[in-house]
């Protein structure tokens, strides 16, 4: 599929934040949404908090080199630019295999406590 990378809002106790969000279409027909993974992908931390407009994070583009290296090139609060690394491979399986979104509290508790059970029957024992 071809994997889409965007910013929008999305309310939060604080108040709005901008954060960034994966999602992937189909490769023949890129209007078919196939992956569309909870939550958002980066969210402002720290001191991206903090500029000129408050509590933003926005994607400005990104690449990948040959060896699929991915460089999101994103900025902060209206001030700060800054680069996060990933590669295509970690980004396909984050879309693929993240749950989608519940739209209720008591769902994505559920989602969460099935998540925790699977990883936990990954466990290597020692």
């Amino acid at each position: 599929g071809w994997l889409h990378l965007a910013h929008g809002v999305r309310g939060c106790a604080a108040g709005l934040r901008y954060v960034i969000y994966l999602y992937m279409t189909d490769l023949q027909d890129p209007s078919k949404l196939i992956a569309e993974p909870a939550g958002h992908l980066m969210g402002p931390i720290g001191d991206e908090r903090i500029g000129d407009v408050s509590n933003v994070l926005f994607t400005n583009g990104w690449i990948a080199d040959e060896d699929g290296k991915v460089f999101l090139y994103y900025a902060s609060s209206d001030t700060r630019m800054h680069v996060a690394t990933s590669t295509v491979e970690k980004l396909v399986d984050y879309c693929l295999n993240s749950p989608a979104d519940g739209y209720t509290s008591a769902a994505s508790v559920e989602t969460l406590k099935k998540q925790i059970e699977k990883n936990l029957s990954l466990k290597v024992k020692v």
